[in-house]
């Protein structure tokens, strides 16, 4: 029975070391820009198709206007509150390629980012 007790607590030991040496990784890919003027703009390769979130933020108040362009002439855009901090978009039934997203706001700093 001591043996048994002495094998589980040994095997708990490896597998709780296993969960700290290699934790969970979120696959993502993506890029982003932070800038100090009220335009921001990231560009990204190898999109590989499908569904891309771009994340938004402005200062000041009014509205900010957010744009995503790709191949085929692919389109998503977007207006949103300036004033409610930083927002998520999904863009849906992109092609794959490489994409580029700019954010307009009242006034800076901003930021945009691509993500997948």
């Amino acid at each position: 029975m001591r043996t048994n007790l002495v094998r589980g607590g040994v095997a708990g030991v490896f597998a709780v070391a296993a969960a700290i040496a290699f934790p969970l990784t979120a696959f993502a890919a993506g890029g982003s820009a932070h800038c100090s003027a009220k335009t921001c703009q990231v560009g990204v390769i190898n999109f590989p198709g499908g569904t891309i979130s771009v994340d938004v933020d402005v200062s000041g108040s009014g509205t900010g206007v957010y744009a995503v362009t790709g191949p085929n002439n692919y389109q998503c855009n977007g207006s949103f509150p300036a004033s409610g901090g930083v927002r998520s978009y999904v863009c849906r039934n992109a092609p794959a390629g490489t994409y580029v997203a700019g954010v307009n706001g009242p006034s800076g700093p901003t930021a945009v980012g691509l993500r997948w």
